[in-house]
């Protein structure tokens, strides 16, 4: 069933969560209905704002089928395993697994009878969620998406479940619309990364681990690709396509950041800065640091807590 809101002349119509009753230490929460409309005129939340979520442990017998579906919703499997069907696509949802189901898809999914899933779930409306499935690849043949980071968005879903703690005050709900932005945003980063990574069959992780490694030494272009077992014209190449700068300047701003963490969490001089980072020449390492930060690293140092 479904349920009409009507608040300044604004119509909302939202698919309920599932009737299914709670398990132990489980949670459903409903977002005020007033709350809600607010969400969807506020320019702080109307692209994306959620309308209900929660989180089922052990969802043995957990079991929903929507002919009708009126907003969007989001399901992370983070432990055992369920299953869905669509007109259009099914399948079964393994640990690490998010499953995508747009407005209008009609659709039924249930946790697996011998190992049930452990679900996180949000409804959620708003123009911005078709933006963000469509940076992911999902779409009506394809809605499961697979995440490597799935410590980090359990962290930041209790966030989100968090905010049902405060007052029933619009910048509390606000603040669960932008932690919401936030947990897709990680997704369509870290699912981009992966696709430029399979598409040129290079390893971003191996070469950043040892640029980290020699930070004190001057490497060259030659020395980076021989650590790939690439050529230096295709590691270039795919550096660049995979950063969209070159492995040097990389190497440079990697070198940069360290000494920014240098700069801020010691006293050491700058010529020993300079000489951490690999370079002799303390005005040569200015040069270039300022080029990256447009701060000298002097000016950086004094104005640690803000310029």
């Amino acid at each position: 069933m479904d349920y009409i809101v009507i608040s300044r002349k604004l119509r909302i119509i939202m698919s309920y969560p599932s009737s299914w009753p709670l398990p132990e230490n489980s949670i459903r929460y409903l977002l005020p209905k007033p709350a809600i409309a607010e969400l969807a005129l506020n320019i702080l939340s109307r692209g994306l704002y959620p309308l209900s979520f929660g989180k089922y442990i052990n969802a043995k017998g957990h079991n929903t089928r929507r002919p009708d579906h009126n907003d969007n919703l989001m399901i992370i499997c983070f432990k055992g395993k369920g299953h869905y069907k669509t007109e259009h696509s099914y399948g079964q949802i393994n640990t690490g697994d998010i499953l995508f189901l747009p407005k209008g898809v009609s659709h039924q999914y249930n946790a697996d009878n011998t190992t049930p899933w452990h679900i996180y779930w949000v409804h959620v409306d708003g123009h911005l969620f078709e933006q963000f499935i469509d940076f992911l690849g999902i779409n009506k043949l394809n809605l499961l998406l697979r995440t490597e980071q799935l410590d980090i968005v359990i962290n930041e879903f209790e966030q989100l479940l968090a905010t049902r703690h405060q007052s029933y005050q619009v910048s509390s709900f606000i603040l669960a619309s932008n932690i919401l932005k936030k947990i897709l945003g990680l997704l369509v980063s870290s699912q981009s990364s992966i696709n430029k990574l399979s598409q040129v069959g290079f390893n971003l992780d191996k070469i950043n681990s040892f640029m980290e490694e020699n930070i004190n030494q001057q490497i060259n272009l030659t020395q980076l690709a021989q650590s790939m077992q690439l050529s230096k014209f295709h590691f270039a190449k795919k550096f660049q396509k995979i950063t969209g700068i070159s492995p040097i300047s990389y190497f440079i701003e990697l070198k940069v950041k360290h000494a920014c963490r240098l700069l801020d969490e010691s006293n050491v001089n700058i010529k020993t800065v300079a000489s951490m980072v690999g370079y002799d020449d303390p005005y040569y390492f200015s040069r270039l640091f300022k080029k990256v930060m447009g701060l000298s690293p002097s000016q950086y140092r004094q104005s640690r807590y803000g310029h």
